[in-house]
């Protein structure tokens, strides 16, 4: 009698050993050649707190004034193909096969930069529009003055406002408008986008979904006494009524972080205009 239950914990635990990785859970390899003479610099979006080396035929060295930087040349010619991983301070992981040549590029390699075109290109992928029209789409918003602005809180003479939202080919583009009513210039330091629940009791736990533009116009700041205008292109959303998009800027070395919140309805009244430079 006890033979069908000894068969079901031996068929149960041949399913766990024989258990594998699925594809989607490995990490892609970033391939990185380098030389014997030439040093090939990498830099990341935060600072290098660890790198790991397959083989001791790599050396490398962060630079001493600049912590997101690390320096890379091989200790001896032809070796194997190795692995290097790198570790930032934000936590994340960067694995690489690292392996020699003679003519490396002496290029500096971007990996923050690198991570952006990938993401784009993920989310652009099956969209009718190039990373080229939808430069053109963001440079055209950026020169238009918004008839009307819907504004946020305002935070120590700083207001951020949304002016008009465009869709075009399955894309949202965001014109906000920064105004700087005071005489001290505001440098921007980041830009947050957050699909958020809408307030409830404090005994009620907030979930936030954090957004990334595909794209975006350049936004150096705004002097005293002015405004500026920054355009923002999302793929194409929508949230429930009892969500709202939150959009806040914040400035570098202070405490002005003004914030619009858009609600769903907000959301869906969009421009489906033509653009010129789009056929």
């Amino acid at each position: 009698m006890m033979r069908i239950p000894m068969l079901l914990i031996a068929f149960a635990l041949s399913r766990i050993c024989c258990a594998q990785l699925v594809n989607e859970a490995q990490t892609e390899m970033y391939p990185l050649q380098i030389g014997w003479d030439k040093t090939t610099v990498l830099i990341f979006p935060y600072e290098v707190v660890s790198a790991d080396f397959g083989s001791p035929a790599v050396l490398s060295e962060k630079d001493k004034t600049a912590s997101n930087v690390l320096k890379i040349k091989a200790a001896q010619r032809y070796f194997s193909p190795t692995s290097m991983y790198v570790i930032t301070s934000e936590g994340k992981l960067y694995p690489f096969t690292v392996g020699f040549t003679e003519y490396p590029d002496a290029r500096p390699i971007d990996i923050g930069k690198q991570q952006e075109i990938e993401y784009t290109k993920a989310l652009l992928k099956g969209s009718v529009m190039s990373a080229a029209d939808i430069s053109d789409v963001i440079e055209e918003i950026s020169q238009r003055t918004p008839d009307r602005l819907f504004w946020g809180k305002k935070k120590g003479m700083i207001r951020l406002g949304l002016g008009e939202i465009v869709e075009k080919d399955g894309l949202l583009f965001f014109q906000l408008a920064v105004e700087n009513k005071s005489r001290v210039d505001y440098l921007p330091e980041k830009w947050l986008f957050t699909v958020q629940d809408k307030k409830q009791s404090k005994r009620t736990a907030v979930r936030e979904l954090t957004m990334k533009p595909i794209s975006f116009s350049p936004f150096q700041g705004v002097e005293g006494k002015s405004a500026g205008l920054a355009v923002f292109a999302f793929p194409r959303f929508t949230i429930a009524d009892a969500k709202e998009f939150s959009i806040q800027v914040f400035e570098t070395n202070g405490d002005r972080n003004p914030v619009v919140k858009l609600s769903g309805k907000k959301l869906l009244q969009v421009n489906p205009i033509l653009i010129s430079h789009q056929k």
